[in-house]
């Protein structure tokens, strides 16, 4: 008879051990002030050395910090990721109630995005009790061009973080799928202007999806909503409707979120 290892019992052989030492010299500096290499090394029971090399590439990556007296402390990289988690759970919280009026009112899957990288993140999604639905899971990762997510977001970015997007390679998902920097950058000053976004069959064939932004405090695009459905349900007649109370949730979340337009 074969048996099978557990996870626990397999373990041990993926322990990288620099790696491991890595999380402890943060511990040690989220539990004490400032501390010197000499320090740092006695803490972790470790030679300067190697102390010095794995402070360098936390350094070289803002995770620690190096003041004057060459003393380190953890550094604003960790604060900056804290406050995404932060912040991608309270949009997530604050959102849910609406996004579940939505979802019952047109019993169609609606989804929660935030901007990841040079992609999005779906952090939510309600599913329609209907047979078809779209494919896309909670913590699975899209593309900017080619979901209403995506575009709705990126229609709010600054040019130069456009301009990034719009540099990188714009596979195609379906036939449909906006595979032209121009023609992009042209979609996106259309959502602009009208307030929502569409994905017309472009990420997933048979599938329509209508998006519109949401803002934080700051005036920032915290990320999007959108309600997706097969096209044979996501018809014309409906979708001027859809659209109208997508961007009216958009706006309700912003404004819970404390966005003042």
């Amino acid at each position: 008879m074969t048996t099978h290892q557990t996870e626990p019992e397999l373990a041990p052989r993926y322990r990288i051990g620099v790696l491991n030492k890595a999380f402890d010299l943060l511990d040690v500096l989220e539990q004490n002030d400032p501390l010197t290499l000499t320090e740092l090394s006695k803490q972790l029971a470790t030679n300067k050395v190697t102390a010095l090399r794995i402070l360098a590439n936390l350094q070289a990556r803002g995770y620690v910090e190096r003041d004057d007296l060459g003393r380190y402390s953890l550094g604003l990289r960790l604060l900056e990721l804290g406050l995404r988690k932060s912040a991608a759970t309270d949009l997530r919280s604050v959102a849910h109630p609406i996004l579940r009026e939505l979802r019952d009112r047109f019993d169609e899957t609606v989804n929660l995005g935030i901007p990841d990288g040079a992609g999005i993140l779906y952090i939510d999604i309600l599913e329609s009790s209907l047979g078809l639905r779209m494919a896309a899971t909670v913590g699975a990762r899209d593309d900017i061009h080619s979901t209403a997510i995506g575009k709705a977001i990126a229609s709010n970015w600054d040019d130069n973080r456009l301009a990034r997007v719009l540099s990188m390679p714009l596979h195609p998902k379906t036939a449909r799928t906006i595979t032209n920097a121009a023609q992009l950058s042209l979609e996106l000053d259309t959502v602009r202007g009208r307030g929502y976004s569409v994905d017309n069959e472009e990420n997933e064939t048979g599938a329509r999806c209508i998006g519109a932004p949401v803002f934080d405090h700051t005036g920032d695009c915290a990320g999007a909503i959108s309600v997706s459905g097969p096209t044979i349900r996501m018809t014309e007649d409906r979708f001027l409707h859809i659209a109208a109370e997508v961007q009216a949730a958009a706006a309700r979340i912003s404004e819970r979120l404390g966005f003042r337009p």
